[in-house]
Parts: structure tokens; sequence; C-alpha cells
């Protein structure tokens, strides 16, 4: 019996495009009552872990978003994306 060992997976490693000192936005929810608020925070990156980045926002208060949330400045975040699309 042989055993089997695949030779790639369709996933391939991806790069981090993020780097220190970029300027990012994400989105933010937060919910009271019945109503939920969206809005688009603006940051620096102040650290970068494995699957998360520490954001210093411009207030001065930092905040640990996912990687995958971040956009850079500049780009449509998620809440420009749903709300015109990706064109």
């Amino acid at each position: 019996m042989q055993a089997q060992n695949p030779s790639g997976s369709g996933t391939e490693a991806t790069t981090n495009a993020f780097k220190v000192g970029d300027d990012v936005t994400f989105v933010a929810a937060r919910s009271t009552g019945r109503s939920v608020s969206l809005s688009v925070r603006e940051g620096k990156i102040a650290e970068i872990g494995s699957a998360t980045a520490i954001v210093k926002l411009r207030n001065g208060r930092t905040s640990v978003q996912p990687l995958n949330k971040l956009t850079r400045q500049g780009e449509r975040n998620a809440l420009i994306r749903a709300l015109l699309g990706d064109a």
C-alpha cells in the first residue's frame, strides 16, 4: 500500500502586504438597542502580529484588528464595497 502525499494545496501562502507605519482604514460596527451604526475608522499601523495588527487611531487610542479587515487608506473599504459594489 502506498501513501499518497499531495504535491501541493490549492491555497498558496501570501505575504503580508502591510507594514508598520502604513495608513489604513477599517469598518467598526456598534449596536445600540435596535439599531446598528457602521463607521469607517482611520489609523496607522503600530505593530503587526501573525494575524492581527495594532492600529493607532487618529484620536490616540489603539485598536487590535485582524489583518483581513484592514484596507489601505485611499482604497475602497468594506463599507464602500457593500454600498457601491466592487466596480
